[in-house]
């Protein structure tokens, strides 16, 4: 499973504003797409769980997501993932490794780039919303990665709650979002691995 594909569904929902679409899925979603680009960059703390069948589940775990453009750092326990928009640093915490790669042009690898793609590719609906404006919303692609991804999103807040994503794999992620942050001052070195901070870990480069 690639994480930086699953956080990036997550970058899409940072600012969910369009309660006055909430009636049309479809234009929800181009709006969102269109908001995300409106900030500099987005910060998220989050939780997450994985079923990898329907009798699993892993415990929950925490993380951090940021994203500026096309630069992303990705904070989970087990890996980092750290890219400028032209290079790729993959941590591997446990191993203390750092595979270095370049990031592929032309191709959804990057969430932005995923983030653009996704009111193209995924028929959005709008299953339900309650009373209290808790609004569930699914986005649909039969020939994609991700067979079916449902947001739960507070419409009179404008909160997003949790998302899960279904795998072509039978598995499934489910995500909390837990606090989010916008426009923050990030140094210029913030989307590198700095290996001077890592004396102890072997940096391989596969570029």
């Amino acid at each position: 499973m690639k994480t930086k594909n699953i956080i990036a569904c997550l970058f899409l929902l940072f600012v969910t504003q369009a309660v006055t679409a909430q009636n049309n899925a479809e234009a929800l979603i181009r709006v969102l797409v269109n908001q995300v680009k409106s900030h500099q960059n987005m910060e998220m703390k989050f939780s997450y769980q994985i079923s990898p069948d329907e009798k699993t589940l892993i415990d929950a775990l925490k993380g951090k997501a940021w994203l500026q453009g096309e630069a992303y750092k990705i904070e989970l326990p087990e890996q980092q993932t750290i890219s400028d928009g032209k290079t790729i640093w993959s941590y591997l915490v446990d191993d203390e490794e750092v595979l270095v790669s370049n990031a592929t042009e032309g191709t959804d690898n990057t969430p932005l780039k995923l983030l653009t793609s996704l009111d193209k590719n995924y028929a959005a609906t709008l299953t339900n919303i309650d009373a209290q404006g808790n609004a569930v919303i699914e986005l649909a692609n039969p020939k994609g990665q991700y067979k079916r991804i449902t947001l739960k999103i507070n419409a009179k807040k404008t909160e997003l709650k949790n998302v899960d994503i279904y795998m072509e794999d039978g598995s499934k992620v489910m995500i909390t979002i837990e606090e989010m942050k916008f426009d923050q001052q990030l140094d210029d070195k913030f989307f590198t691995f700095d290996a001077k901070k890592h004396p102890n870990v072997d940096v391989i480069d596969m570029r």
